[in-house]
Order: structure tokens, then sequence, then C-alpha cells
């Protein structure tokens, strides 16, 4: 095989095989405010419907006691105590909702069920904001685990390479010991790197 076409083959591999998933971007949604959410899941309004959407990839501590089993779980990972991860779970869904409540983001789904307690069905998704997606965001500050659902993304980026990147990510707030890996911080992201975000400060877990 002609050198050109092989690397031509090797270059759309990975938007051929995202191509296999029918993701359908929403852009221009907005946060349905007064309504249940956490820091992983939300309401989201886009075209006039309400949809729940929870978040690939990450897991945000539980902000209400009904799961000791699940809370004792993430405050392990974190190596704090279940009060302390109740604590980071509410500033998680403080972070997510400030994020979200700034400007319109895109969402993109496959539909796919994310189960719940909700009656209202819920959906995984991939959130993209102005200041990067969402569950970066939360690994980058130290309010979320690597953890649950995983996909191709919308750009073809396989999901051990992006697991890959969230690794990264997750080091770089241990190193800094941000959010529930350890001291006060500021909350913005850029590229990666806690900086402002409108939040002040997280507080030391």
């Amino acid at each position: 095989m002609p050198f050109r076409i092989w690397l031509s083959l090797l270059l759309l591999a990975p938007l051929l095989h995202a191509q296999q998933y029918n993701w359908q971007k929403l852009e221009g949604c907005t946060l349905i405010d007064g309504k249940w959410k956490d820091g992983d899941s939300f309401h989201v309004k886009s075209g006039g419907k309400d949809y729940i959407f929870r978040l690939y990839f990450v897991d945000t501590p539980e902000d209400e006691s009904r799961f000791p089993d699940r809370i004792a779980e993430q405050a392990a990972y974190f190596g704090i105590s279940s009060e302390k991860s109740l604590k980071l779970g509410h500033t998680a869904a403080d972070f997510s909702t400030k994020i979200l409540s700034e400007k319109p983001f895109t969402v993109y789904t496959l539909w796919q069920d994310a189960l719940g307690a909700s009656s209202q069905q819920r959906f995984y998704a991939y959130v993209v904001t102005d200041k990067g997606p969402l569950c970066e965001l939360l690994v980058s500050n130290g309010l979320a685990r690597i953890y649950g659902k995983r996909i191709t993304l919308p750009d073809g980026t396989d999901s051990r390479t992006y697991l890959a990147k969230l690794e990264a990510l997750k080091e770089k707030a241990m190193a800094l010991k941000v959010g529930g890996w350890g001291s006060a911080t500021t909350v913005e992201h850029k590229e990666g790197r806690p900086a402002s975000s409108g939040l002040d400060k997280i507080p030391a877990f």
C-alpha cells in the first residue's frame, strides 16, 4: 500500500470510528434553574425542551446522605471522611451550576440511558462550555473522580486516550492540592489548570 494512502487511512481512522456513533449536537443549551441537580447531573433546556443529562467519564461526590456506601467509596477515592465528601459534593454542584449558568453551552449526546432515581429519563452526555469540557474542569479542580461510563468522543478521540488526559489533569490537581485533594485554592480552569471561575475559593477538605 502506498505510504500516502496508508497515512490518509491512519489519520481518518478516528473520524470513521466516531461516525459509528450517531452523536447529536445540541447548541445554545442553558441550565434550568430551580430544579434538582448535582455536580455531574442537571436539567438542561434545549429547543424549548427539558432534558436531564449525566456526564460521561466522571462522578462527583454525592451531596445528600441517601447512599452511604457510595459516599464512603467516593470519600475513599479522595482520602477524606464521608462528611467532607458530602461537603465536596455541594462544592462540585455549586461549581457546575456556576459554569453552566455563565453562558450557553453545547451538549453532545447519544441518548444512552443513564438511569437515575428521577421519573424523567436521564441521558449520558459530553458537555462543552466556553471554558472547556465540563468533565475536565471538574477533574482539574479536584471535584470529581474519574469513573463511570466512557465513550469515543465526538471528535474521534478514543476513550483510552481521553482517560489518559483526565488522569494527567488529576495528577496536576493532586500536586496543587485542589478540591478534594487538599488545600484551599481558586477554581477557574484554563487548559487543564485551575485558575479563577467566579467561585471564590474551594474550601480545604
